[in-house]
């Protein structure tokens, strides 16, 4: 069997769902973050890397394409029948199929890798070149990109305690209106919570107040909450109706123009470097993002700050 070297980290299907034309012949519009530059590409082209999946070295061998692509079969007919139907599977085995897709895209990408490199180059900054983990034979400054590759690979032997973890929260479907389209980044699970919680940080996915959205088509995304997020919803007379019929019926709901902008901004600050876009001027709303907050540009994750020690 050939093994495939372009590798994608957003799967294809997904991105055809933001794409025209159909299969090899599907392009999408693309805003690369960096140099705020918007430009046309075909899915086959983006949100790739060669042999993202395969790693040799040291702590050993991994290959994760064949996974991957069964997940990604699975999962494609799952939400292919999801925009189908403007209908959400909230048990059953199609609800696990989503929620282990959702727990490997939030792993999957190479944010996961950036920030493992970064955190290291931080450590090293900090304490010096000599720093090592106890029990570690070396130093971490001895460590480089193919041991982050090979961690976030093995990572993915996790998917299922975070899908779990996806599976406790209440789901429901969000509609943009017709005037307005959903944006997908690529690092397409964003997360948003409105409580602070100071330095500890308030984004893991056991935190109370903790959202996960998921786009999952220009019209369509998935939207987790924490348990007490969505019994506030229900406590709330302008929101009580319309979400207690999207979770008793599983069906989607209609999103005022205001939250599909606020849904687009997260994939917008939460991207690497790419957001993707059905047409040119879904792109305009994180155009302007980028230019009144130029600190996006750089990406997401663990960074350090210029002059910081």
């Amino acid at each position: 069997m050939t093994k495939t070297k372009k590798q994608h980290y957003v799967p294809q299907f997904l991105l055809r769902n933001f794409a025209v034309g159909k299969k090899l012949k599907a392009k999408l519009w693309v805003l690369d973050k960096r140099n705020t530059s918007v430009f046309q590409a075909s899915v086959n082209d983006v949100a790739h890397e060669n042999m993202f999946y395969e790693c040799k070295g040291e702590a050993g061998s991994y290959d994760f394409e064949h996974v991957m692509e069964k997940l990604d079969s699975k999962a494609a007919v799952i939400i292919r029948n999801v925009i189908e139907t403007a209908k959400l599977p909230r048990t059953g085995e199609d609800f696990v199929w989503l929620s282990y897709c959702i727990a490997a895209q939030m792993l999957r990408t190479p944010v996961t890798r950036k920030d493992m490199d970064s955190f290291r180059e931080l450590i090293v900054h900090k304490w010096g070149k000599e720093i090592v983990i106890e029990g570690d034979p070396k130093p971490i400054v001895e460590y480089g990109t193919e041991d982050s590759k090979a961690s976030s690979i093995h990572l993915l032997r996790d998917v299922p305690d975070f899908a779990r973890l996806l599976q406790e929260k209440v789901w429901v479907l969000c509609e943009a209106p017709t005037e307005i389209s959903y944006v997908i980044g690529d690092n397409p699970v964003s997360r948003h919570n409105m409580i602070d919680r100071g330095p500890r940080g308030n984004l893991g996915l056991k935190n109370d107040g903790i959202e996960i959205y998921t786009p999952v088509s220009p019209k369509l995304t998935f939207h987790m909450m924490c348990p007490k997020i969505a019994t506030a919803a229900l406590r709330t007379p302008e929101l009580a109706e319309v979400y207690s019929y999207a979770i008793t019926n599983n069906k989607a709901i209609r999103m005022k123009p205001e939250n599909v902008d606020f849904i687009n901004s997260l994939q917008v600050i939460w991207a690497e470097r790419f957001v993707y876009a059905r047409n040119r001027e879904h792109l305009e709303m994180p155009l302007d993002m980028l230019k009144t907050n130029p600190e996006l540009c750089d990406g997401t994750g663990v960074r350090q700050k210029p002059g910081e020690v």
